[in-house]
């Protein structure tokens, strides 16, 4: 049985579960009460009422679709009670979307500040031959109704009025999105801290946030700096030019460290994988540490595997104090053989891309599609993505706790 279709039978026996306590609660018909489920932030709900949320797509109402650039639309969501939306900046929802009647799971990121939990930006960039971008950049209208996982998501800062901090922001192209709800957050909660921003585009009508960038330079003067760099810039184009790698992200870096020292930087990206590699990269060679490099990665739906390339294998499941034992038929994944065991096994976007479902291998090998959103250090450290690992034999793993 497939993920989803599992996970379709959770959704029916959770409900079953919910109407009969309901009914043992009360002796007052509900048939005609209309029901809402809440959206909590993973930092601060207990991993059982995490996990409930995530099995349960919830309904957020498109309230506007705003067309940011020719390939990238602004969508405005409010949840359909009325109710804040709980998050932290730097999570993304994961937008479940049927398409000729094939579900698809999509990550896009939270682009407005924390402080403005009513409604929410996501930002939905069409990517080439993206079915499901270029669907919804098409179809998506207000009054339209998403189902949504989430907010989830690791890639997070979480804004402190005592906090004095130095951050740099890098992004390409829509990783903007994490990073404008965190730049905004911060700037409304933490007075004292300074921001600059670097932000690389193809051209000028590439510029997501054009308009709302230049207004918060000027509502937030000596706090906040943008930098745009250009790989095809206009005449008399004043800002950076090229291609934002190692080379230019280093020139950059020169100017702003004119001002600023290197060890007060706390460092997000987010963007595409060649422009975080050269960043990355030239900042640990300057010596920072890897504590302060936060970076939100770009990864690609995981394609449909041949079930016949892998056979059936034992798996073995460890977490808070228990075991569960099992198998693994062929082509699922351990998230899949994990939650057929009954395992309390933890995921969001199924996607390879948040890292929530991150496990930990004790023995055993398994097979992960690239790329994905494990860091260099976990690979080492033998951890594995359950929602794209497949095992190639008998395996042992340890549910991880959530990371923070």
């Amino acid at each position: 049985m497939s993920l989803l279709r599992r996970l379709n039978h959770l959704r029916r026996d959770m409900a079953k579960l919910i109407s009969n306590s309901r009914q043992e609660a009360t002796a007052t018909s509900s048939s005609n009460k209309k029901t809402f489920r809440t959206f909590e932030s993973r930092r601060s709900t207990p991993s059982g009422n995490l996990t409930h949320n995530l099995l349960h797509p919830s309904s957020l109402s498109v309230v506007e679709v705003v067309r940011e650039t020719p390939d990238a639309i602004r969508v405005v969501l409010a949840r359909p009670d009325g109710q804040p939306i709980t998050f932290t900046p730097g999570m993304f929802f994961t937008v479940v979307v049927t398409i000729d009647g094939e579900e698809h799971r999509r990550a896009y990121s939270i682009a407005s500040p924390v402080q403005q939990s009513q409604q929410v930006d996501i930002v939905i960039k069409r990517i080439a031959d993206g079915r499901v971008s270029g669907w919804l950049n098409e179809n998506l209208r207000a009054g339209d109704i998403l189902q949504v996982l989430g907010p989830s998501g690791t890639f997070t800062l979480t804004p402190d009025v005592r906090q004095s901090r130095h951050l740099l922001l890098v992004g390409g192209g829509s990783g903007i999105t994490p990073l404008m709800s965190i730049l905004q957050s911060v700037l409304l909660a933490e007075p004292d801290t300074r921001i600059r921003l670097l932000y690389g585009n193809r051209g000028v009508e590439d510029i997501i946030f054009h308009e709302a960038l230049r207004g918060l330079v000027k509502s937030h003067a000596g706090r906040l700096e943008v930098r745009h760099v250009l790989e095809t810039p206009p005449k008399g184009w004043h800002g950076g030019k090229g291609r934002l790698d190692r080379e230019i992200f280093a020139h950059e870096l020169n100017a702003l460290l004119e001002t600023t020292a290197l060890k007060d930087i706390v460092l997000y990206q987010c963007g595409p994988e060649p422009m975080m590699a050269g960043v990355r990269e030239e900042m640990l060679s300057r010596g920072v540490p890897e504590t302060v490099l936060h970076q939100e990665r770009f990864t690609p739906a995981p394609k449909a595997v041949e079930a016949s390339r892998y056979t059936t294998q034992a798996i073995q499941v460890f977490a808070h104090g228990k075991q569960w034992e099992g198998t693994a038929k062929p082509g699922e994944t351990l998230l899949e053989a994990g939650l057929a065991v009954g395992a309390p096994m933890t995921f969001s976007c199924t996607l390879g891309g948040c890292g929530r479902c991150r496990v930990k291998l004790v023995s055993g090998e398994v097979e992960m599609p690239e790329p994905n959103c494990l860091l260099p250090q976990e690979r080492e450290d033998n951890y594995a993505l359950s929602c794209i690992a497949r095992p190639l034999g008998s395996v042992v793993f340890e549910v991880a706790p959530p990371v923070g």
